[in-house]
């Protein structure tokens, strides 16, 4: 069997274990009125059956003449022994030798009681049908005589059939009832644990503190020190990542700045024939750095070893005025004309990742422009909603591609523009980290790309999901 469909929730199973149970103790319930209460009609009708063949026996007397036994029944008790509306009533009484004295000869073919003077009762079949029987044979010095009376069981069936509906109405909305207080006791005793598993869910991957424990039951205590030692764990372990990766950023950016500085100085040195490859070797080694760049900015900003202690409210104008300064020689050297277009607008974040996103879509636009085309750079706030606009009159990217762009190292098929495929990947991861989205468009004519990242509103509760970051 798969997991899947052994897997139960503690709701489900807490309903389960009480229900069946109290189900089957309802059942037993249930059968045993059914029961007491079919027994309780049946005797009271079986002291009505023994009440009239003691009547009969009652009625005996012996003709003081000729001796013969006589039945002083007179037509109208005979009538009343045989009214009944529902069951037919026989009866039968007869002397030692079977000669019939009173009543219906059929009966003869009834079981005989064994002990003298008192009335037995039994079950029979006369004509077909099922008969309840009285007996009873009457023994004195001088009489000797036998009655029996049988009853068809039309009144006892009926008053069972009535019994049971009567029970059955009750116990079935008693069991109802316990079922539907089984269900929301549960669901109310569990509340406590939704609050717990919504209040894990609505956490940030950058929140590692401690989940309070006196707001969860006893019961899931010892989960909730289990969930927070793991937290501290993570939060070490995330710690130790940040602080290897400022590490590892300063001591790789050092030794490349220097290498850089020493091949622009040995270009001044070198003879005219070698200097061709001592540009490759400084065109390879800008290539290293930038990408080193990118790698360890991904790495700071993806969720795996983010840690957002530096938000604050950050100035997106004088954010973009900063980036103006420290690409526009990128932009000169490639003959693209990098425009700025700022409005006021801010938002709480981290000033580091939006300036590493900026930059990101600001060097891809740049890349990726022919000479002589144009960049621009945008930001504002629209009811409330900060966004940034990077727009160029490049080549675009098709629709189909869209989506896959902004996954590490992916780079459309058929771009001659050098480029490390960590761009958008970073864009990306910025974006998740602030909750904002980021839509991808064309240009004015539909040429050219239009990047557009647009930030919730302060106060919002900013999404975790990747795919939501990307539109």
């Amino acid at each position: 069997m798969p997991l899947q469909a052994r897997a139960h929730t503690l709701r489900r199973r807490l309903v389960a274990l009480i229900s069946w149970p109290l189900l089957v103790l309802l059942g037993l319930s249930m059968f045993a009125d059914y029961r007491s209460a079919v027994s309780i009609a049946d005797e009271a009708y079986d002291s009505a059956l023994s009440g009239t063949v003691v009547a009969l026996v009652t009625r005996l007397e012996r003709d003081d003449d000729d001796l013969d036994i006589e039945v002083d029944l007179p037509p109208a008790a005979d009538e009343i022994l045989r009214s009944d509306t529902l069951d037919k009533v026989q009866y039968v009484v007869f002397d030692d030798q079977a000669k019939v004295l009173a009543g219906d000869p059929e009966l003869l073919q009834l079981p005989r009681p064994r002990r003298p003077n008192h009335a037995e009762l039994g079950d029979a079949e006369l004509g077909g049908r099922r008969v309840r029987t009285a007996a009873y044979r009457y023994e004195s010095p001088g009489l000797v005589a036998t009655a029996i009376v049988a009853e068809t069981t039309f009144k006892r069936s009926h008053a069972a059939r009535r019994i049971l509906i009567t029970i059955f109405w009750p116990n079935l909305l008693l069991i109802a009832a316990a079922l539907l207080l089984v269900y929301f006791g549960v669901r109310v005793a569990l509340e406590p644990l939704d609050a717990l598993g919504d209040t894990i869910a609505g956490r940030g991957a950058d929140d590692f503190g401690p989940l309070a424990e006196d707001e969860v039951p006893g019961e899931a205590r010892p989960l909730v020190r289990a969930i927070n030692r793991l937290m501290a764990h993570l939060g070490r372990a995330s710690h130790a990542q940040q602080v290897f990766l400022s590490n590892a950023a300063h001591q790789l950016r050092t030794p490349l700045a220097g290498l850089q500085t020493q091949l622009d100085l040995a270009a001044d040195t070198l003879p005219p024939e070698a200097r061709p490859r001592l540009e490759r070797l400084r065109q390879s080694v800008r290539r290293l750095a930038h990408f080193t760049h990118q790698m360890l900015a991904l790495a700071r900003s993806s969720s795996e070893g983010a840690l957002i202690h530096e938000n604050g409210p950050v100035d997106l104008a004088g954010l973009l005025e900063e980036t103006a300064s420290e690409l526009l020689d990128a932009a000169l050297a490639r003959g693209v004309d990098l425009g700025f277009d700022s409005a006021p607008a801010s938002l709480v974040g981290s000033r580091w990742m939006l300036r590493e996103m900026l930059a990101n879509l600001v060097d891809n636009a740049i890349t990726y422009t022919p000479a002589g085309g144009h960049v621009t750079v945008r930001c504002g706030s629209v009811e409330g909603v900060a966004f940034i606009e990077v727009e160029d009159d490049g080549p675009g990217i098709p629709e189909a591609e869209r989506d896959k762009v902004f996954e590490r190292f992916y780079r459309v098929v058929g771009t001659a523009a050098e480029g490390s495929g960590l761009g958008l990947a970073i864009v990306r991861e910025v974006a998740v980290r602030h909750g904002a989205q980021v839509i991808i468009g064309s240009g004015p004519g539909g040429a050219g790309t239009c990047v557009r990242v647009s930030f919730p509103p302060r106060g919002g509760a900013p999404s975790r999901d990747r795919d939501a970051a990307v539109r």
